[in-house]
C-alpha cells in the first residue's frame, strides 16, 4: 500500500501561497513513490487553485468548501483535518510555517498525543523513516530529528523550499468531502479582516538599523526604531526575532526575508549567522555585540564589543545633539 502525505494548503491574496507550492515541490523530489494529496479548506474555492496544486505536484486533492471555512479559524479547521486524517490515515502531514500553519499542526499533533516538527529546512528518508532538519541556536548548528507516532507533523520554514519555477504536474482527483459544526466549534467568531495600509520595502532603504536575538524582547526593539528614525532609515531583524513576533515578518532580513543593499547597515546584537549575512550587500556595516568573536564582525566594517542596550542609547543622544 502507497505511504500518504497531506499538505494544508494556505490561500493568500486569492492565490495559493508560495511557501506551500515549495512545500510540493521538495516532497515530489523526496518521496516520489509517495501519494502526496493537498488539502485545500475554505468557501467559494477556486478551480484555479486546484489546477495549481496538481500542476505542483499533487496527485490528489480533498476540499471542504463550507461557509464555517472562508476565514481560518482553529477549531473548525481543526476539526476538518481530523476527519481527513481518520479517512487517509497519512504518514506525514505538513504545512508551510505560516501564522495558519504554525497554529494548526501543533493542534493536531496533540490530538494525536505525539510531538511535531517545526520550521524545518529540510526533510529527507533513512529507509522508511522521516528525518527533519531544523535550524537551532541562532542557525550555527542543525537539529536533525525522527518523531514519534504512526503520524508525523511538521512545518516547514518560510522560504525553506523553493518553488518549482517549470512545474509538470497535471490536473489532480479531486475529492470533496464534508463535515458538519456545532455552535462549540464556532465559538470563536471571525469579526473582521484588516489589511496592513504599509508594506515594508527594505530593498529601497539607504539606511537599515537592525536587531537581532540580543535585543533581548519586544519592547526593546523601541531604540532600533528610534535610532532608524533619526536616520531616516528602516527597522530590519533577523529570523529569531520575526520567529517570537518581536517584529513584523516582513522585516526580516536574510535567506528566508528579504534581501538588502543599504549604504549602511547597523546590526546590533546579531551574531552573524550565514543565513541572515547572504541577505545583506550594504556599502558600510557596524557591528555591536557583547562577544568579541561573533561572526559579524568578520563582516563589518566598525564593530563595536558591548552591550548595545548601552551603546545604542548614547549614539542616539549624540545623533539628537
Amino acid at each position: 500500500m502507497m505511504s500518504k502525505i497531506l499538505v494544508f494548503t494556505i490561500i493568500r491574496d486569492e492565490q495559493v501561497e508560495e511557501n506551500t507550492l515549495g512545500v510540493l515541490n521538495k516532497l515530489n523530489e523526496v518521496f516520489a513513490n509517495w501519494e502526496i494529496t493537498a488539502v485545500l479548506l475554505g468557501h467559494k474555492l477556486k478551480d484555479d487553485w486546484i489546477q495549481v496544486l496538481g500542476k505542483h505536484g499533487a496527485k490528489k486533492v480533498i476540499t471542504f468548501d463550507k461557509p464555517e471555512l472562508e476565514f481560518y479559524l482553529s477549531r473548525p479547521y481543526v476539526k476538518a483535518m481530523l476527519e481527513i486524517i481518520k479517512e487517509l490515515q497519512p504518514k506525514l502531514v505538513i504545512a508551510a510555517g505560516m501564522v495558519y500553519g504554525e497554529d494548526l499542526i501543533p493542534r493536531l499533533a496533540v490530538h494525536h498525543g505525539v510531538s511535531c516538527a517545526q520550521r524545518v529546512t529540510d526533510i529527507t528518508l533513512d529507509g522508511e523513516e522521516i528525518i527533519f532538519h531544523t535550524p537551532v541556536r541562532d542557525d550555527q548548528a542543525m537539529k536533525v530529528a525522527k518523531i514519534e507516532g504512526l503520524v508525523k507533523f511538521v512545518t516547514s520554514r518560510t522560504g525553506a523550499f523553493f518553488i518549482n519555477e517549470n512545474p509538470t504536474g497535471g490536473s489532480p482527483e479531486v475529492t470533496q468531502m464534508d463535515v458538519s459544526f456545532d455552535e462549540e466549534d464556532m465559538i470563536v467568531k471571525h469579526v473582521e479582516l484588516r489589511k496592513a495600509e504599509k508594506t515594508v520595502n527594505l530593498k529601497d532603504a539607504k539606511v537599515i538599523v537592525a536587531g537581532g536575538r540580543g535585543v533581548a524582547g519586544k519592547d526593546n526593539f523601541q531604540i532600533i526604531r528610534e535610532l532608524a528614525d533619526l536616520l531616516g532609515g528602516e527597522v530590519g531583524a533577523t529570523r529569531a526575532c520575526t520567529d517570537v513576533h518581536w517584529v513584523e515578518e516582513s522585516r526580516e532580513i536574510g535567506q528566508t526575508g528579504q534581501s538588502v543593499s543599504p549604504d549602511l547597515y547597523i546590526g546590533a546584537g546579531i551574531s552573524g549567522a550565514p543565513q541572515h549575512m547572504s541577505g545583506i550587500k550594504a556599502k558600510t556595516i557596524i557591528a555591536i555585540n557583547t562577544d568579541e568573536g561573533a561572526p559579524i564582525f568578520n563582516y563589518a566594517d566598525y564593530g563595536i564589543v558591548g552591550d548595545m542596550h548601552v551603546i545604542l542609547p548614547i549614539l542616539k543622544k549624540k545623533l539628537e545633539e
